[in-house]
C-alpha cells in the first residue's frame, strides 16, 4: 500500500510547552479504504480524540480515545458480525539518540518480556507524527481477530460428530496398533 489509509501529518514543532487537542473524524472514503485494508465488512464510524504534548524534555506523548463501528464477518458462519471499539491509549516517542540503552537481552540469546511494564518509547525520527496512522494502528489491535456471530459453533457447522473415533489422531493411533501387530 503506497499511500496510508488514514494521514493527520502533525508538526511536533507547534507543541512549545503545553499540550494539544487534535480531532479525528474519518471521511467515508478513509473509511473505506481502512475497511478494505482490515478485511471488514464495514466500517461505519471511525473518530477519535488526541491530545499530544510534550514528554520527558525531548520526547512527544500521544494520549487519546478512540471510537469505531465495524462489521466483520463471521470466522465459522460468515455472518456479519458488528463491533463497537470505545478504545483509550497512549503512545510515546523519543528521538532515537535520547532512547534508554537498557539490555533487552539475557547473555544475548533471550529476549525479556516485562508485561507490567508501559511499551519503550517509539522512535521520533523527524518533527512530524501521524496521528491518522497511530488510529488507524489503534484500530487494528482493537479488532476481534477472530469474530463469531452468536451461536455459531465450528463443530456443527463442519458435521462434526462427537465420537472420539472419528478422530484424525484416532486414526494415526490405530496405524500405529496394526504396525505391532
Amino acid at each position: 500500500m503506497d499511500a496510508l489509509p488514514l494521514s493527520r501529518p502533525f508538526d511536533t514543532r507547534r507543541l512549545g510547552d503545553s499540550a494539544l487537542s487534535e480531532r479525528i473524524d474519518a471521511t467515508g472514503e478513509e473509511r473505506a479504504a481502512l475497511a478494505k485494508a482490515y478485511d471488514l465488512l464495514a466500517l461505519d464510524r471511525l473518530d477519535a480524540e488526541l491530545t499530544v504534548a510534550p514528554w520527558q524534555r525531548v520526547g512527544i506523548k500521544v494520549s487519546g480515545r478512540l471510537i469505531a463501528d465495524l462489521v466483520q464477518a463471521c470466522v465459522v458462519t460468515l455472518e456479519p458480525v458488528p463491533q463497537h471499539l470505545d478504545h483509550a491509549f497512549e503512545l510515546a516517542f523519543l528521538p532515537p539518540q535520547d532512547k534508554a540503552a537498557d539490555p533487552k537481552t539475557v547473555a544475548e540469546a533471550e529476549v525479556i518480556v516485562a508485561f507490567d511494564e508501559d511499551d519503550p518509547p517509539d522512535p521520533l525520527t523527524g518533527p512530524v507524527i501521524d496521528l491518522g496512522a497511530i488510529v488507524a494502528e489503534q484500530l487494528a489491535l482493537g479488532i476481534d481477530p477472530y469474530p463469531r456471530a452468536p451461536g455459531a459453533d465450528l463443530a456443527a457447522e463442519i458435521g462434526e460428530a462427537s465420537d472420539p473415533s472419528a478422530s484424525p489422531f484416532a486414526a494415526l493411533a490405530g496405524l500405529r496398533r496394526d504396525a505391532k501387530d
